[in-house]
């Protein structure tokens, strides 16, 4: 079945959208403090896996700080701009601290506990 033109473009109009609210979520997140995929999945209304597919398609990495997001038990979880290795070296660059591979509760906040 092939799907009709409009709500082809529709669908990518909400995506573009989810993505331009979720990248400027990121932008409240001070250097030196992580949020969760659940914490942005709870302020956006979406699955926490969705949230990280989205953030896997940002282009600007040195501008939306997508490696401010990890899982709610504090491990990494993906990165598209060179793996965990490099999420975490950046994390410690902002003074994020780390217990062994999990950043250290203190650094995480639950961004949708701050705004709600």
């Amino acid at each position: 079945m092939v799907k009709p033109v409009g709500k082809k473009r529709k669908d990518r109009s909400e995506r573009d959208v989810r993505k331009e609210i979720l990248y400027t979520l990121l932008m409240l997140i001070p250097p030196g403090l992580v949020t969760t995929y659940g914490s942005l999945a709870r302020l956006m209304g979406l699955n926490p896996r969705v949230v990280g597919r989205l953030l896997a398609e940002n282009k600007n990495v040195i501008i939306i700080p997508c490696h401010r997001v990890v899982r709610s038990d504090g491990s990494l979880g993906g990165y598209s701009s060179g793996g965990e290795k490099v999420k975490k070296r950046l994390l410690e660059i902002e003074g994020v601290r780390f217990d062994g591979e999990r950043v250290d509760r203190e650094c995480i906040i639950d961004l949708a506990a701050m705004l709600i």
